[in-house]
């Protein structure tokens, strides 16, 4: 296709080529994980429901498409600032939550229906906790090398053989979680 076909055929002058788009049914998730916006259950908001306590999934994302994702955050943001029930029967806080910048965020969460809403559990923040314990591992390891490069160290292991104790990293990717609590 030549550059002037191209420039015919997408001609933003002729129509509005947002009418064109075809959206396609949702198709069953292979998994019950997604990347989801989630907010606190209300009964004041949501209506009476058994499900106090839990996240409500507002968006699930089969593509993390930033752009999309932070408008629909921002529009979330300002509805909450503009919502006048700011009372939670489990959260004496809630206000202070549901106005935070990060309240509604991009979330790693695994969801279920529960009485016809969508429930999400998050999961996203066990990669925080993982992340913090390998950076522990990851020091433990920098101290070793440095304790190795002086000169009583390398001393030490001509001598005997072997680095002294402190020259030795502890920890890997075995036992991680368990190691660095």
């Amino acid at each position: 296709m030549s550059s002037s076909e191209y420039d015919s055929e997408y001609d933003s002058d002729s129509q509005d080529n947002y009418s064109e788009i075809v959206y396609e049914d949702e198709e069953a998730s292979k998994t019950r994980f997604c990347i989801a916006l989630c907010h606190l259950y209300n009964v004041k908001i949501h209506g009476p429901s058994d499900i106090n306590g839990h996240y409500l999934v507002s968006c699930r994302y089969k593509i993390l498409h930033m752009d999309w994702i932070q408008e629909t955050t921002d529009f979330m943001h300002i509805e909450y600032q503009v919502l006048n029930s700011y009372h939670h029967d489990l959260f004496p806080n809630y206000r202070n939550i549901v106005l935070q910048e990060n309240y509604i965020k991009p979330e790693i969460v695994e969801y279920f229906d529960k009485n016809g809403c969508c429930v999400a559990i998050i999961k996203t923040f066990w990669i925080k906790i993982i992340q913090r314990a390998w950076k522990k591992v990851m020091k433990n390891r920098q101290d070793a090398l440095k304790h190795r490069q002086k000169l009583f160290a390398i001393r030490y292991k001509e001598i005997n053989g072997k680095w002294p104790i402190q020259c030795y990293a502890v920890g890997g990717l075995l036992g991680l979680l368990r190691l660095h609590r």
